[in-house]
C-alpha cells in the first residue's frame, strides 16, 4: 500500500469512528466510502513480475538536443492497464500502452544542462488508478548519460588572428620527442623506444610532436561573480549564462583546431587542469568541459594561465567571461605583460 493508500484508510477510520460517536451520518458515509474504496482496489489483478531491457540508450548527448531512453517492457500475466516506469524522483512516468503484454518505453533525456546525470526510469510497477496500492514488478539501474557543450559557429577569421603570435624559430616539420606510449598496430617499428620497452615488458613507442604548431591558449572564465543578473546588488548567479558560455569556450576549442593551430584548454580555477586540444581530440575537450563547475571567487586565480601563458609556441590568450569583466581586470593586466589577450564578453 502506497502512502496515500495508507493516508486513505486512516482518514476513512477516523471518519467512520468520529462520525459514529458523535451521530454524524454524512461524516460516517464519507469514511466508509472511502474504506470502501481501498477494499476494491483489492480486487485489481496486479502481475507478479515482469522483465525489461534497454532498447536504445545514448551515453552521450549535446545540450539542447532532444533525447531519449528506450526500454522494452514484457509482463507475461496479470493486467497491464496501469503498468508504468518511473524513476527514483518520481517525475512523468511513462505508461504501458493498452493492454499490451510487450512494448516499447521512451523516457526523455533532460538535455539543459550540461554533466553527467543518471538517465532513465528506475523501476517499473503497477498501480490501482488511485494511487492507492502499488506493486513494484522490476528494477533498473539508471544509465550514466554525459551532457556535453553544444558548438556554434565561430568565425575562422578571428580564431585564426586570434592566433597569431610570435614565430617559432624551430624550421617547420621538425618534431620533437614528447612522450611514451604503449604500442599500436600500425606504428612503425623504427619509432619503438627499445630500452623502455625491455624494462616494462611491452612494446613502447616516442610520441613526437611539431613544435612549429602553435598554440592558441582558451581561457574559460569560472568565477561565479562574472555572471551575476545584471543589475543586481548582492549575488545572483545565473546558471544560464553560464551555460551558453561554456559554449563558446567549447566553440572556439573547436574551430581553433587545425593544421595550423592547436588549442590549450583551461579555466580560472585555482586547482584548474587544462586539455591540450587538436583536430583528433576535440571530442574528448567536450567531455572535459561538460564537467566544469562555476567556482567562488576565493576559489580562481591567474596562477594555472600565467604558467601556461609561457609555455613554448603559446601565441595568444583569449578569456571568455561572463557579463562582469571587472572580475578579471587584475588578471587581464597580468596575462598581457607577456602575451596579446583577446576577450569575449559575454555569451553573444
Amino acid at each position: 500500500m502506497t502512502r496515500r493508500g495508507v493516508g486513505v484508510t486512516v482518514l476513512g477510520a477516523t471518519a467512520v469512528a468520529v462520525g459514529a460517536l458523535l451521530g454524524w451520518v454524512e461524516v460516517t458515509a464519507a469514511g466508509a466510502a472511502l474504506l470502501v474504496l481501498v477494499v476494491l482496489t483489492f480486487a485489481f489483478r496486479f502481475p507478479r513480475s515482469a522483465q525489461w531491457r534497454d532498447v536504445s540508450v545514448p551515453t552521450r548527448v549535446v545540450r539542447g538536443d532532444e533525447a531519449t531512453i528506450t526500454v522494452g517492457v514484457s509482463v507475461p500475466d496479470g493486467s497491464t492497464t496501469w503498468v508504468s516506469a518511473v524513476g527514483d524522483e518520481g517525475g512523468p512516468r511513462a505508461w504501458l500502452p493498452g493492454t499490451a503484454r510487450s512494448a516499447d518505453l521512451s523516457w526523455p533525456i533532460d538535455t539543459s544542462r550540461r554533466g553527467v546525470f543518471p538517465g532513465g526510469p528506475s523501476r517499473l510497477e503497477a498501480q490501482d488508478p488511485f494511487g492507492i496500492r502499488r506493486r513494484i514488478l522490476a528494477r533498473r539501474d539508471p544509465s550514466p548519460v554525459l551532457v556535453v557543450p553544444r558548438i556554434h559557429p565561430v568565425s575562422t577569421i578571428s580564431v585564426s588572428q586570434a592566433g597569431e603570435g610570435e614565430e617559432s624559430a624551430d624550421q617547420a616539420g621538425s618534431d620533437h620527442f614528447h612522450s611514451l606510449r604503449e604500442y599500436v598496430v600500425g606504428d612503425p617499428m623504427k619509432m619503438v623506444h627499445w630500452k623502455s620497452s625491455a624494462r616494462v615488458g611491452k612494446l613502447m613507442v616516442r610520441r613526437m610532436v611539431d613544435t612549429t604548431v602553435p598554440w592558441l591558449l582558451v581561457v574559460l572564465d569560472v568565477n561565479a561573480r562574472a555572471y551575476d543578473v545584471e543589475g543586481a546588488l548582492f549575488a545572483d548567479f545565473d546558471a544560464a549564462a553560464f551555460e551558453d558560455t561554456v559554449d563558446t569556450a567549447a566553440s572556439w576549442a573547436w574551430w581553433g583546431c587545425g593544421p595550423d593551430q592547436r588549442v590549450l584548454l583551461t579555466t580560472t580555477a585555482d586547482d584548474a587542469a587544462f586539455a591540450e586540444v587538436t583536430a583528433g581530440t576535440r571530442e574528448s575537450a567536450l567531455d572535459w568541459l561538460a564537467l566544469i563547475s562555476p567556482s567562488e571567487p576565493e576559489h580562481c586565480t591567474a596562477r594555472r594561465v600565467d604558467a601556461l601563458s609561457h609555455r613554448n609556441g603559446v601565441g595568444r590568450v583569449v578569456l571568455i567571461t561572463g557579463r562582469h569583466v571587472e572580475t578579471s581586470a587584475t588578471w587581464l593586466a597580468l596575462w598581457r605583460r607577456t602575451r596579446p589577450v583577446s576577450v569575449i564578453v559575454g555569451h553573444g
